[in-house]
């Protein structure tokens, strides 16, 4: 099958959008330019929805409830909702073109409900004369794409990386590999043909067992009981196996769990820790307190006065002896003016007399030398003050040097704080992040478990063996069955008939055998191939991370690693080596295969970037060679996505169209589109180009304007 037109009307927000698709061979690719909130996802669902309706859409997405409609339709009005495919397929009479509808509607209610009619679907042979209706149009659909490998040909970016990864259990990525293996390459049909050829023979064995006779018949009976007892073993034995496998599953995850939380510390060194940096960020608060004093009493010291002002204070020293010269300065006069009082006689030998001029005299000038006193007697003291510090002040370099000291010293305080305090920090959110309460859990549980797996395995080596013995009974029994047969008398019809179910029971049985070993060679050679060349390396022993890959013949994918071990696909391989995986099996598949069929896929370069996003895109988009089957793919990819690859699209893209919502508008979307309600339209803009319903804030800087197809 390979799409050639999309027509979504009223899905979501998407209005009225026309997709036409590549279909040239040489150029498999059509890209659809969207950024997210566009309509991306929306038109994603609303081709699985024309596909396979509601129930399919919601075995798909997994969601439990399911609107069509856009949340802004008016409650109570009916909306016609309509999905139309077109698309190509091989018939008997060569390439036949069909259309496929479906349409309901939908009434929005309140609480975000709605009211959906009866789904009406019409599948229409497209003839130059019309259009012919085709009977069945879901099983018609079911037989090509089947619903089951939906997530094969319709898928976003996360659902490739989870397709076979994922965190899932090693037996569900082996249950998913060999469906998609066995419904692609048509293994099923023989498979089921086998189980159909082996029910016709245990007919005609009954019916000769019946037409030799009681005793073949009772030996036939006996078969057919040790067979019902085998098929209950090997029941048990499957449910056992894969209990088994579960509980191993999520002893595994317990484990990593419970190693992580140790990874993290023990809780014991931890708090010691805490408390020690604790007490040496406080110490060094109370370093860093006494340095900031000392360089606060540096400023205050005299010491810093003479270092900063040496030549003044030494000018002004100078001065102060000059006054000692010229006997200003220390004054004594003031002791002799109150002596002369004191005994009433002046040193001339004229008495001082109470009311005396001679004595006012006196008392005037011992008045005037005592205000002089104070400031000689101040200057005296910083003479011999500045004496006594002159020797530690003639010493400038003394105060940088003290300066350096205490800068450098507080420096080095703050830097080991900083240095304390993250660790401290660390280890309180790493002290955080472990829960003694899980730690137990996890190790209650992974003992639980230990003692649960060891009574499956014995259980399950008594089924085993108990099955073996039923095995070689039957066996027996067929030896029994077969001579009581040979000597009693069957008809030759009956007996030509039980032949001929048994050869093709036989011959069915081999060709699904080897049909299914083949192509599992054939695509795992393709897969590691395909694998290695997007991730940029080789199976060297000396070159790249991942030196194999391989399906098994339990239908695992497996990873090996230059230590020669396998390694866990969701837990030891990275985001896009788990894309790069993906859909290595999926296009290796498909190609083994020879299916024509659409590979849609929303958003694949999520987690991928540089060259690794440039083989992945050279890769899935590669033109097949002459003898290859053709395919389309379709990816819907953001501008950031688009960003490195613009030359591969130029080269591979058959088809353009960019998506773009309203909504965007103003902050990110340049021009108002004049609607009242979100709607998502489309224009027929390459990755290069731009127009006025689709450029955004800063297209213009690097892609190239063109002119507006149709008015808004």
């Amino acid at each position: 099958m390979r799409l050639q037109r999309i027509y979504v009307h009223n899905f979501k927000l998407l209005q009225d959008i026309r997709i036409d698709l590549s279909t040239d061979p040489q150029r498999p690719l059509t890209v659809i330019r969207a950024e997210n909130g566009s309509g991306k996802t929306s038109l994603h669902y609303a081709i699985l929805w024309g596909l396979y309706g509601v129930k399919g859409l919601r075995e798909v997405t997994r969601a439990e409830r399911i609107r069509l409609t856009s949340t802004a339709s008016p409650l109570g009005k009916p909306v016609a909702v309509e999905v139309s495919l077109e698309f190509e397929v091989e018939d008997d009479g060569g390439p036949a073109r069909y259309r496929l509808q479906r349409t309901v509607i939908e009434t929005p209610a309140e609480g975000d409900e709605v009211e959906r009619g009866q789904e009406v679907v019409r599948l229409s042979l497209l003839t130059g004369a019309g259009g012919e209706h085709v009977a069945l149009p879901e099983q018609w659909i079911e037989q090509r794409l089947p619903e089951r490998l939906a997530d094969v040909f319709f898928t976003n970016g996360d659902d490739v990386q989870k397709f076979i990864t994922g965190r899932q259990h090693a037996h569900e990525r082996q249950l998913k590999v060999h469906e998609a293996i066995e419904n692609l390459l048509g293994i099923g049909k023989l498979r089921r043909a086998v189980e159909d050829a082996a029910a016709v023979y245990q007919i005609y064995e009954k019916r000769a067992a019946k037409d030799a006779g009681a005793k073949v018949e009772g030996f036939a009976d006996q078969k057919d009981e040790l067979r019902r007892k085998s098929d209950e073993l090997n029941a048990k034995i499957e449910k056992l196996s894969s209990r088994q496998k579960n509980m191993e599953a999520a002893q595994s995850q317990d484990r990593r769990d419970l190693d992580a939380i140790k990874g993290i510390g023990d809780l014991e060194v931890l708090n010691a820790q805490i408390a020690e940096l604790e007490r040496d960020c406080a110490a060094l608060e109370t370093r860093k307190t006494e340095c900031l004093h000392a360089m606060s009493a540096l400023l205050c010291d005299e010491v810093t006065s003479w270092s900063l002002m040496n030549d003044a204070l030494t000018a002004g020293l100078g001065r102060l002896d000059e006054l000692k010269e010229m006997r200003v300065i220390p004054s004594h006069s003031v002791q002799v003016l109150h002596d002369c009082l004191e005994a009433g006689e002046c040193i001339c030998g004229e008495p001082l007399e109470p009311g005396s001029s001679s004595r006012e005299h006196v008392q005037s000038l011992l008045d005037e030398q005592q205000d002089k006193s104070a400031v000689s007697k101040y200057l005296s003291e910083a003479r011999y003050r500045a004496h006594a510090l002159r020797e530690t002040g003639s010493q400038p370099d003394r105060f940088p040097e003290r300066r350096t000291q205490l800068l450098s010293e507080y420096a080095q305080i703050i830097q080991e704080i900083k240095r304390k305090g993250t660790s401290l920090n660390a280890s309180k959110e790493r002290r955080g992040q472990i829960d003694d309460e899980k730690v137990r859990r996890l190790q209650s549980d992974l003992n639980e478990r230990e003692e649960k797996i060891k009574e499956t395995i014995y259980e399950l080596g008594i089924l085993g063996n108990q099955a073996v013995a039923v095995e070689q009974e039957t066996a027996a029994k067929q030896k029994q069955l077969e001579k009581a047969q040979r000597e009693a008398k069957i008809s030759a019809d009956i007996s030509t008939k039980r032949d001929v179910a048994t050869d093709l029971k036989d011959l069915a049985s081999a060709v699904r055998d080897r049909l299914e070993g083949d192509y599992v060679k054939q695509v795992s050679t393709r897969l590691q191939k395909m694998f290695h060349g997007i991730i940029g390396s080789d199976n060297s022993s000396t070159q790249g991370v991942y030196t194999g890959v391989t399906i098994t013949n339990s239908f695992d994918i497996k990873v090996m690693s230059q230590q020669g071990t396998s390694l866990d696909p969701d837990f030891e391989i990275n985001g896009a080596s788990q894309r790069a995986l993906t859909l290595s099996f999926v296009w290796s598949l498909m190609e083994v295969a020879g299916v024509v069929a659409p590979r849609f896929i929303d958003t694949p370069l999520g987690m991928v970037s540089g060259d690794t996003k440039r083989r992945m895109i050279e890769a899935i988009t590669r033109p097949p060679g002459p003898s290859e089957t053709p395919f389309q793919v379709v990816l819907l990819l953001t501008r950031s996505e688009i960003a490195g690859i613009e030359d591969i699209l130029d080269e591979r893209a058959g088809s353009f169209l960019t998506l773009s919502c309203s909504h965007h508008h103003p902050q990110d979307l340049v021009n108002n589109w004049l609607v009242d309600y979100p709607v998502s339209r489309t224009c027929t803009c390459t990755h290069r180009e731009i127009c006025d319903v689709c450029t955004r804030r800063r297209d213009d800087e690097h892609l190239r304007y063109r002119e507006q197809e149709a008015s808004l």
